[in-house]
């Protein structure tokens, strides 16, 4: 197995107004706390060849992942694009401008960014070296919050790290499921917020380069703190820094034979009047097809023993939480979710719990419905994850049959 890594900065200048994204209209970034960036992470074996890349954005639709995977024109490589989901970076939607009916997206540093991610993944996939691994996992309690429902908290903090032949760390993946937004609406500072310095602490300590993944952050999965400081988000990095690098010290590395992925296309219906109301102002792209449907994907990601489910939006915590059972009982070691990967829907709802607000513009306990596609996206996104996973389960017990067979 051989691995690369390359990182760019995506840090919008602030010679024109950067419409901050994530909360309302018209939050205008004042100055740089730290800067945003393009991660992205190579992994290649005999059979396959898998780019993982982080993004510090609120989201990243479709078809913006898609013209930067076609500019990346490697079609033996398998790329998957996400967002961390900051809320304190560039509007690239279109939804957070100076008001209600303007667009909030620069176009032209948008244009710019998809470049910088295009060299990003070819610089990574020109430094590939070889590498052992490592995998584990570890609840880290008291640091974030479910606000819709609140009995209902996944606290696991997911990590790989990939090391050289003398045990020395290349790279280090986190994946934690809770929305970048310790600081809040207020907040002027453009910032990767906690993610920030979970990847400083861990590049000091490490020596190597870090990248984060949103896991399943939806139903308000979100930062339990005091107050919505710096000093606060400075805390839960640190903080969960330091607890994935004690977990992976007690782990032993060896080499990795198997990478694989897996692709699903779904379909689902677009019912929201809300988004049906932006597509009018021209704030969204309109990407429904001629029966009113979005088309996205699911992935399944095996690297090794941790198994990776990703998603095209914020899912909420009841259903992350069941693709890591369906995918530790189908053989996965360590399995973890990321979110806001080759798109941004955003949330995801069971549909048990989807009750779409008579006046979305007050929605009350109902928000996370208002910023959905709809019902539909849900059962489709697990339906799909489930079948892939099963059809994992189902190789896997094949190949331990065809063993048994062999031994006999």
């Amino acid at each position: 197995m051989k691995i690369g890594y390359a990182q760019t900065v995506i840090t919008p200048s602030l010679e024109k107004p950067v419409y901050l994204a994530g909360f309302g209209n018209d939050r205008r970034a004042k100055t740089i706390h730290d800067d945003l960036y393009a991660r992205a992470l190579a992994i290649q074996t005999e059979q396959t060849t898998l780019v993982l890349v982080a993004l510090d954005l609120i989201g990243f639709f479709r078809p913006d992942a898609y013209e930067v995977i076609e500019k990346v024109n490697r079609p033996d490589v398998q790329i998957v694009i996400a967002s961390t989901h900051t809320h304190h970076g560039p509007d690239t939607m279109g939804l957070w401008g100076p008001d209600q009916k303007t667009r909030g997206v620069d176009e032209a540093w948008m244009s710019a960014t998809k470049q910088k991610i295009v060299d990003g993944i070819r610089a990574s996939l020109s430094t590939l070296k070889p590498a052992s691994v490592k995998w584990a996992s570890v609840h880290v309690p008291g640091l974030v919050k479910n606000v819709r429902n609140p009995e209902i908290l996944d606290d696991e903090l997911t990590l790989l790290q990939f090391l050289d032949a003398d045990h020395r760390s290349l790279v280090t993946l986190f994946n934690f499921p809770c929305h970048p937004e310790v600081l809040w609406e207020h907040n002027p500072n453009i910032t990767s917020d906690y993610v920030y310095t979970l990847r400083e602490e861990t590049e000091k300590q490490t020596g190597a380069p870090c990248i984060f993944f949103s896991g399943a952050l939806g139903g308000m999965m979100t930062p339990d703190v005091k107050d919505h400081s710096f000093e606060e988000a400075e805390f839960m990095g640190r903080r969960l820094a330091e607890e994935g690098l004690k977990t992976l010290n007690a782990v032993s590395s060896g080499q990795l034979k198997e990478v694989s992925i897996e692709k699903r296309i779904i379909k689902a219906k677009l019912t929201n009047i809300l988004y049906k109301l932006a597509f009018g102002r021209k704030l969204l792209p309109d990407a429904r097809d001629n029966k009113g449907c979005i088309t996205t994907e699911v992935n399944l990601v095996k690297i090794g023993g941790l198994w990776l489910a990703t998603v095209p939006g914020e899912l909420l915590p009841k259903l992350g939480l069941q693709l890591k059972v369906w995918m530790k009982e189908a053989g996965a070691q360590v399995a973890g979710v990321i979110g806001l990967a080759n798109d941004e829907l955003g949330y995801i709802l069971p549909v048990e719990d989807f009750k779409y607000p008579w006046n979305p513009f007050k929605p009350g306990k109902h928000y996370e419905e208002t910023n959905s596609i709809g019902k539909d996206i849900a059962p489709k996104v697990m339906d799909a994850l489930h079948d892939v996973i099963a059809n994992e389960r189902q190789r896997a017990k094949q190949s331990d049959d065809k063993t048994e067979i062999a031994s006999g």
